[in-house]
C-alpha cells in the first residue's frame, strides 16, 4: 500500500516589508565614541545583549546610551551599516533621525538577509530636514524566516538615532516539517489498518 504525503515548506527568501508599527529592543552605543568610523554596541541593554557593529562613511561622535550617532563637527554622515554579530538573530530594524537639507527628505535602506537572497532596497520619502522624523523600518515578511545579515542607511544625516531590533520569530526547520509529514503518514497507515480490521 502506498502512502503519499504532501509537505508544504516555507518559501525561501521571501521579501522584507515596510514595518507598519516598528519597534523592538533598543540598540545601545555602549561607550561614548569620538571621531570614529566603526564601533560596536549591544541590543537590549547598555554593555549587555547581542552585539551589533556599526560602520559609517563620515566619522561620527556618539552618545553612551540609547543610540545617537552624529557626524563630527564640520563633517558629514552619508552611510551607516549595522551588522549583527549573529546574522540569524534579528528579523526587523527601525530607526529615527534628522536629515540635512540636501537629503531631499529621503533615506535609502538596503537590507541583506542571511538566507542567501538578493539585497532588498526601500526608499523612505517626505522625511523633511532639520527636524526629527517618526520611527520607520522594515520587518521580515511573516513566515519567511528571514534574518538580518546587515542593514545599510544612505542619506545626508544631521543625526541618526534610536535604532531598534527585534528577535526573529522562529520557524520550524525543514527537518521538522519532514518529521511532521512522516508522523502524519504513520498515523494514516495506522488508521487505515484499524479500519480494515
Amino acid at each position: 500500500m502506498a502512502v503519499s504525503t504532501l509537505l508544504v515548506l516555507p518559501s525561501a527568501y521571501a521579501t522584507f516589508i515596510v514595518a507598519t508599527n516598528p519597534g523592538g529592543d533598543q540598540f545601545f552605543n555602549g561607550d561614548a565614541n569620538k571621531n570614529v568610523s566603526s564601533f560596536t554596541g549591544t541590543v537590549g541593554g547598555q554593555h549587555s545583549g547581542p552585539e551589533v557593529t556599526v560602520n559609517t562613511v563620515g566619522n561620527v561622535d556618539t552618545g553612551a546610551g540609547f543610540s545617537n550617532i552624529k557626524p563630527v563637527k564640520d563633517g558629514s554622515l552619508t552611510l551607516l551599516t549595522f551588522t549583527p554579530a549573529d546574522p540569524n538573530l534579528f528579523g526587523d530594524f527601525s530607526f529615527r533621525g534628522q536629515l540635512e537639507g540636501n537629503a531631499d527628505g529621503q533615506v535609502l535602506l538596503t537590507v541583506q538577509d542571511n538566507q542567501g537572497g538578493q539585497p532588498q532596497q526601500f526608499t523612505f520619502t517626505n522625511l523633511g530636514s532639520n527636524a526629527d522624523f517618526a520611527r520607520i523600518g522594515i520587518i521580515a515578511a511573516p513566515g519567511s524566516g528571514e534574518t538580518i545579515k546587515s542593514v545599510t542607511l544612505s542619506s545626508f544625516f544631521k543625526e541618526e538615532k534610536q535604532n531598534e531590533f527585534s528577535v526573529a520569530a522562529a520557524i520550524p526547520e525543514v527537518e521538522t516539517y519532514a518529521m511532521l509529514g512522516l508522523g502524519f503518514a504513520v498515523l494514516g497507515v495506522a488508521v487505515r489498518r484499524r479500519n480494515m480490521i
